[in-house]
């Protein structure tokens, strides 16, 4: 650990050498970075008589959207404002095949989120499950999902990239990536500056304020970044009046970028999020106790509620039973603490070195961390019977090297790199089950039998290493036709350690275990592209992710560390990007039919000691995915834009493991978390008056039906819509300024992002998404 340490820092640290190195007859000159080109082409003024035309860096180098080969779903800044998107999870509204959302898994609080693209991904949290799909800030991987759904402020693009993505991305990519590109530091030009102040539903105050401006000319630029976010939340707890699904932040964003000489440019970023909120909660929607749950119910009705009763303020008799069934999604009887808190941070450093006039030298050094307490009342009621309190730590170094450019009289560009990740946390897990009988029992002088002491205490810890070699090549056979070949050669080492003890009288569960694995993969790609003309492209893949392995839960039931095995995936895609009536209506439509096999998936059980509610990955199976995903732009006339994205999923279970039959699944269920259709249509309108401009924007959101919860017929979520408007005015008296008025879920509909049955509680329970909520917002550009 100490070795790889030093080479990341030094290389982060190198930048600052270089500069200080530096001298000072350097003739100052452009090395323009793929983010600041794109930067720079974004910001232009759009032609009234077009659609903007978008330039992206999916594959490591500056594209037009409409020349990259491969299916991205681009948002530029423009775009996330219009659409009112402050929140990495709202881009799932606005991107088919895509879901994001806080965690299915309900210890995760309300920040760990759930990733899904074209039906691959996941949706726990906790060591040492990966991410489905890459999360990457600036070209630095995320590696847990903890606090991952971003608040995008200070952030210049978003790009979701759809598929295997092995030959360019780092590890873990066997859905897709979002690339989430900030705002890079001014090294030219005047200072600028952005205020903005937003308020609205149910307490929420936001300000945010950003500076960028050159401190030397051509030479060395700075941006700085803070936004304060907060909401009291949309939840009401009844029994002691407590509000939740509130938000609490404070982001810090950073960077400085040097450009030393002709030949090279240093960036060093940082940031910093805190963050202190009430998670969402689940309801209670049905008390429907089966099987040996009755009689545990029943032992705690008798022994342990006349015990708590007085301490939790319930009156004299009450139990537990339908009762605390919620009047409505966002009111509970819940009375246990909640909270969502967490420091999350990193810095990083980039360099580039322009070896020739066609040849680049990239490095990116990163280290990141978290620092994570959650803790939710997964029973929602009053009493202590399923409640868990995570506290998680994590830190992460990556090193990245890239060399890249064309040759072949520009016929051929090319890249090749190296990378290298270590991961090293720990996390320890709370878990409180019936509370009360054991403590009611001593109290009296009674002995407790065995499942009376249902708390426990489990442990995780994980240390990971990950290296790889990948290279993607495209060479250009005529003018019009290309050729790619890409590999990734990847090696993946996991060593876990856990243990599980019950509190309440001491005993050791699962004693301190540790476990630890290895593996090699081979991730190739191959694809043809056929550009007859500017407008036109079609093009046609075959490629392969790969997912690592893992670790499941301990119980008394199952060897201290069950394994599960590497995800794979084998992927094939065609499509075609077109433009139409002179960049007027853009239509690009992509197919694909995927191989999924190991598919890892996160299923409840019941300890057969406790009756606890127990959580463990496994290898479920395999599905063959078909769908597809098409999305159009078009301004028929200027000052008025339209786009629509439709997207298809058919994810189904056609080969199950035996323990996957064992858990309930079925061949033919479908994948849970992955909804069938997924549509989203919107549509402004610039009016320009003397008194300034106002523009009228409306947003619609479908989501096909779905599963929630893996093997679990009762986590069925119809499908629902959502409908969003936004109205802005630039007033021509006040140069920079816009004032706007904004709403989401205008029907006020109601739907879950988890559903399911617990079968230790007896309860069928749903954790709800945001109901409608209405803000203005004054926007300030300097």
């Amino acid at each position: 650990m100490g070795s790889f340490r030093l080479v990341v820092l030094s290389a982060t640290v190198s930048p600052l050498a270089l500069l200080l190195a530096a001298p000072a007859s350097a003739q100052a000159g452009p090395v323009p970075s793929s983010t600041e080109t794109a930067q720079e082409t974004t910001e232009a003024q759009v032609a009234e008589t077009g659609v903007e035309d978008i330039v992206v860096t999916a594959q490591r180098r500056t594209q037009r959207l409409q020349d990259a080969p491969v299916s991205v779903t681009a948002l530029s800044n423009v775009a996330l404002e219009a659409r009112g998107i402050d929140n990495l999870g709202d881009v799932s509204n606005f991107a088919p095949n895509l879901e994001l959302h806080p965690t299915n898994r309900p210890a995760g609080g309300g920040s760990a989120f759930a990733g899904y693209i074209r039906g691959v991904g996941t949706g726990d949290f906790q060591f040492p499950t990966d991410p489905g799909i890459g999360v990457y800030v600036d070209d630095v991987y995320i590696a847990r999902s903890v606090g991952g759904l971003l608040s995008l402020e200070d952030v210049e693009r978003v790009e979701v990239l759809k598929g295997p993505q092995g030959t360019l991305y780092g590890r873990n990519t066997i859905g897709g990536a979002i690339n989430v590109i900030t705002t890079e530091p001014r090294l030219t030009g005047d200072f600028s500056g952005l205020v903005k102040a937003r308020a609205g539903s149910y307490g929420r105050f936001d300000l945010t304020g950003l500076v960028n401006t050159p401190l030397i000319e051509d030479r060395l630029g700075l941006k700085l970044s803070v936004s304060r976010l907060d909401s009291a939340g949309y939840g009401r707890r009844l029994l002691d009046n407590q509000r939740y699904a509130s938000e609490g932040r404070v982001i810090l964003r950073g960077a400085i970028k040097a450009r030393v000489n002709d030949a090279i440019d240093v960036k060093v970023a940082g940031d910093y999020t805190r963050q202190r909120q009430k998670p969402p909660s689940g309801y209670l929607i049905d008390f429907v106790p089966t099987g040996a749950t009755v009689a545990k119910i029943a032992r705690f009705n008798t022994i342990a509620a006349p015990f708590v009763n007085g301490q939790l303020g319930l009156p004299a008799g009450s139990i537990y039973d339908a009762r605390w069934e919620a009047p409505d999604p966002y009111r509970v009887y819940a009375l246990q603490p909640q909270q969502d808190d967490s420091d999350i941070g990193g810095v990083s450093g980039v360099v580039n070195v322009r070896l020739s006039d066609t040849v680049t030298f990239r490095s990116i050094s990163a280290w990141r961390t978290i620092d994570a307490l959650i803790e939710v009342d997964g029973d929602q009621v009053p009493y202590v019977l399923q409640q868990s309190r995570t506290a998680l730590k994590q830190n992460q170094y990556s090193q990245e090297f890239q060399l890249g450019g064309t040759a072949l009289g520009d016929r051929l560009n090319f890249l090749v790199g190296a990378y290298a990740f270590r991961e090293k946390g720990d996390s320890s897990v709370f878990t409180r089950s019936f509370e009360g009988i054991y403590e009611a029992l001593i109290a009296a002088g009674q002995t407790p039998i065995a499942a009376d002491a249902g708390n426990t205490f489990t442990t995780f810890g994980l240390e990971a290493t990950s290296y790889a070699l990948f290279t993607q090549n495209t060479l250009k056979l005529t003018d019009q036709l290309g050729v790619t070949v890409g590999a990734r050669i990847n090696r993946d080492k996991k060593d876990y350690s856990t243990s599980v003890r019950r509190p309440q009288n001491g005993q050791i569960v699962v004693p301190f275990s540790t476990a630890s694995a290895k593996w090699n993969s081979f991730t190739p790609r191959l694809a043809l592209e056929f550009k007859p003309n500017r407008d036109l492209l079609f093009y046609t893949s075959y490629s392969k992710g790969f997912k690592s392995g893992g670790f499941g839960a301990s119980t008394v039931a199952s060897p201290p560390t069950p394994r599960y095995e590497p995800e794979k995936l084998t992927s094939y895609e065609a499509g075609a990007k077109t433009s139409w009536f002179d960049n007027r209506l853009t239509f690009n439509i992509a197919g694909f039919y995927s191989k999924y096999r190991n598919i890892q998936l996160t299923v409840q059980s019941v300890d057969p000691v406790t009756n606890a509610n127990i959580r463990t990955t496994r290898n479920a199976g395999g599905s063959n995915i078909k769908g597809f995903e098409a999305e159009l732009v078009a301004r028929p006339l200027a000052g008025l834009d339209l786009n629509l994205g439709v997207g298809h999923v058919d994810a189904k279970l056609d080969t199950l493991s035996a323990s996957a039959l064992s858990s309930g699944f079925r061949l033919g269920d479908r994948v849970p978390q992955i909804p069938n259709w997924s549509v989203n249509a919107g549509a402004s309108y610039r009016v320009r008056t003397g008194a300034g401009d106002l523009t009228l924007r409306g947003d619609l959101s479908h989501k096909g039906s779905q599963f929630l919860t893996a093997a679990d017929p009762t986590s069925f979520q119809e499908k629902y819509t959502l409908l969003g408007a936004r109205v802005s005015f630039e007033p021509s008296f006040i140069e920079g300024l816009e004032l706007s008025v904004e709403g989401t879920n205008l029907t006020d509909k109601r739907y879950n992002y988890y559903k399911g049955t617990l079968a230790p509680t007896g309860e069928y329970v749903a954790i709800p998404a945001a109901p409608r909520e209405i803000y203005a917002t004054a926007r300030f550009r300097i």
